[in-house]
């Protein structure tokens, strides 16, 4: 490797990892205190840079709550891009109703704080719509393309992918801070789809072999 090309890898790693500990101290602060009383300054201290290198990275704290959020989200659309062709159908749904479960319930904390300020501030709220919405959209489209294989009707496949999601968010809020029902919860879920599958033949239940759920937050 040339020089030059030596010393831009090293310099793009170095971007990189600044904007890793800048988002990290974010995500912490902002899942704490809120985003209108966390401030630049808190966040320069508690990642180690200036305050003027992090209006340089993102350019203001909008923004930075902005991909603080898309950085949170990102295991779990990562859980998503995976490739799970080599899974039945079955199989890949009950593998991304367990992601969607478990990423919950180990970020359940940061969930509810995130959950508050966007819910409180339009303008947040606004500049995380469309990430929220397209990340939703994939998420119901890989359940969905998985029960068309399994029902062979496409109208009742997406009836039922809609079902289930919608199911899974409204167990996130009403379990937000309290951890009470949220396995009781999570079963009625997956019942549901027993319910649906068993036509699609064979009554092997849908939660065969599969761990506990640990939805809830905690």
């Amino acid at each position: 490797m040339a020089d030059s090309e030596k010393s831009e890898t090293e310099k793009t790693g170095r971007k990189a990892a600044t904007q890793d500990r800048i988002l990290a101290a974010s995500m912490e602060l902002f899942a704490a205190r809120g985003f209108d009383q966390t401030s630049i300054s808190q966040i320069a201290a508690k990642s180690g840079v200036s305050r003027a290198t992090i209006f340089w990275h993102f350019g203001n704290k909008a923004t930075l709550f902005q991909e603080t959020c898309r950085h949170f989200l990102v295991p779990f659309r990562v859980s998503l891009e995976r490739s799970l062709v080599h899974l039945e159908p079955r199989a890949r749904i009950l593998d991304q109703l367990a992601a969607y479960e478990q990423f919950v319930s180990a970020n359940s904390k940061t969930i509810h704080a995130f959950v508050t300020w966007v819910f409180s501030s339009p303008e947040t709220a606004d500049s995380l719509r469309r990430e929220l919405l397209a990340l939703h959209s994939a998420y119901v489209s890989s359940i969905e393309r998985a029960l068309g294989e399994l029902l062979g009707d496409p109208g009742e496949a997406a009836e039922l992918a809609i079902t289930l999601v919608s199911m899974l968010h409204g167990n996130t809020l009403l379990a937000l801070g309290a951890e009470p029902g949220a396995s009781v919860r999570s079963q009625v879920l997956h019942n549901l789809l027993d319910r649906r599958l068993s036509k699609a033949g064979g009554s092997r239940p849908a939660t065969a072999g599969v761990r506990p759920s640990t939805a809830g937050p905690k």
